[in-house]
């Protein structure tokens, strides 16, 4: 039980990396071409994606590990009574 939290904490840190820079790239890739700026708005999507995929991904652990904590006193409370 608890590997599997943490396989899925690590698969939900992986998606959401990658779901933010994809976002960043196409995003500053269509704002590019639509105001003809060469590449100022990749970069600065890019650059504003790392604290955002930071932030995210910190996020996503507390609320795993916050489950983990809930998933393993159940199981001590079990076994103590």
């Amino acid at each position: 039980m608890v590997y599997t939290l943490l396989v899925v904490m690590v698969g939900q840190v992986g998606c959401i990396t990658i779901a933010v820079i994809l976002a960043s790239v196409f995003g500053g890739l269509w704002l590019d071409e639509t105001f003809g700026t060469g590449r100022v708005f990749t970069l600065a999507l890019l650059f504003a994606g790392i604290p955002l995929s930071v932030f995210l991904m910190l996020f996503a652990a507390r609320k795993t590990l916050a489950r983990l904590k809930e998933k393993y006193e159940a199981e001590e409370k079990k076994t103590t009574a």
